[in-house]
């Protein structure tokens, strides 16, 4: 499982009416940041709500 180490932007998709959040990865440098639901970032409240 891969941690998060913050939130660097979020996008609005019209298609599915949901955010998607731009995660960096713990560990990982900014080529492996990835776009993800808000449910995928269920393990990760705290960064998801300071964000």
């Amino acid at each position: 499982e891969y941690e998060v180490e913050s939130l660097v932007g979020h996008k609005y998709d019209k298609r599915t009416r949901k955010y998607r959040f731009l995660v960096r990865w713990k560990g990982y440098n900014p080529h492996f940041d990835s776009w993800v639901t808000e449910r995928d970032l269920k393990n990760a409240p705290t960064i998801l709500r300071e964000y």
